[in-house]
């Protein structure tokens, strides 16, 4: 998550120092940044590029220098409004899908204020669609159906959710609900022209008066991209691996893939993990990483003078992730080893 810290006073920005500073500490905050004054401008400079905004003022100027820009819950970013005390930290636009309501908790744990979010299924105690949509990295087939199985949920009315993939553990979002592992052919989706064929397909249906209703997602590919010193053991990397989908907070049955480059592709430690991981094992071409830039990815120096390249872990797990792919864990050194997330457009 790319985030940007708008402040106007002095003591809001004392404030957003100090969030930033907790921020940089998160290998899932690809960067933060600070913008002081200038707040039209610089809502304006930030509001397509950065994920999430916190916003520490009145909530009044953020209400009106944001309101130009809004267009779609299933584009805007995470808009948080903080008072410069820090005592209160409001989920004010994209709580679900954009990833607020989540960053509102995780903001209010660093500087001990208190989290305010409105949405109806989370003061209910329960879990949106679209919110899990977004902490698992699916992408919703039509989102003008959020709102009808968001009521389903309000209404303790239990899905029945299929998939070629095991996903069993989404029925513990709500309750009553069962699972069914059923062959892709089975399943459906409209998009077929953009969407990759190698992405599992999940199906939410419930009867409601005789009437049946369904939601489709479908997984956007997850790739953890590897580097590691020569000679590295398998437990090595399966000990990093493990370790970056624990920060994701997302089980191993979610990542699509790892991906490493070319230069270590006879590497035994991260090809036994993988194979002891159960997960495909992508060899990015050296030239294609030497090819590659990004500015959310970090560049090494040592590995720059030795191999003409910026990186491995972050750089491959783009790559294999496809064209348009958005970095989820920055790079994280682990006894030798280095990983990366990356998902697809």
């Amino acid at each position: 998550m790319k985030i940007a810290i708008l402040t106007v006073t002095e003591k809001g920005l004392k404030l957003a120092n100090s969030i930033k500073e907790n921020l940089d500490l998160d290998y899932t905050v690809i960067k933060a940044d600070i913008y002081h004054k200038n707040i039209m401008k610089n809502m304006e400079d930030v509001f397509f590029e950065y994920d999430g905004i916190i916003s520490i003022m009145a909530f009044g100027i953020t209400i009106r220098s944001i309101s130009p820009f809004i267009q779609s819950k299933v584009s805007d970013p995470a808009v948080l409004g903080i008072d410069e005390k820090g005592q209160y930290i409001v989920s004010l636009l994209s709580g679900h899908l954009g990833g607020a309501n989540d960053l509102s908790y995780k903001i209010a744990n660093y500087i001990n204020g208190q989290a305010i979010i409105s949405t109806s299924t989370d003061v209910n105690l329960k879990h949106g669609i679209d919110s899990i949509a977004s902490r698992y990295f699916y992408e919703i087939e039509d989102t003008k159906k959020i709102l009808l199985f968001n009521k389903a949920i309000l209404d303790n009315i239990p899905f029945q959710i299929k998939s070629d993939k095991d996903l069993s553990y989404l029925t513990e979002f709500f309750p009553g609900s069962t699972f069914n592992k059923v062959s892709k052919e089975d399943l459906s989706f409209n998009d077929t022209d953009t969407c990759d064929n190698s992405l599992s397909i999940i199906n939410f249906s419930f009867e409601k008066d005789n009437q049946v209703h369904q939601l489709n997602m479908r997984e956007k590919k997850l790739v953890i991209g590897i580097g590691s010193r020569r000679g590295i053991s398998k437990e090595n990397v399966i000990y990093a691996v493990e370790e970056a989908i624990k920060y994701l907070n997302i089980p191993l049955s979610r990542v699509n893939s790892l991906a490493t480059i070319s230069i270590k592709k006879d590497e035994l430690g991260i090809i036994n993990a993988s194979h002891d991981l159960g997960k495909e094992l992508k060899i990015i071409d050296i030239h294609d990483v030497r090819n590659f830039h990004s500015y959310d990815c970090s560049k090494s120096e040592f590995v720059y003078k030795k191999f003409q390249i910026d990186g491995v872990c972050e750089q491959c797990a783009m790559i294999a992730a496809g064209e348009g792919s958005k970095l989820i864990h920055r790079k994280r050194p682990l006894n030798g080893v280095t990983v990366a997330a990356a998902i697809s457009k």
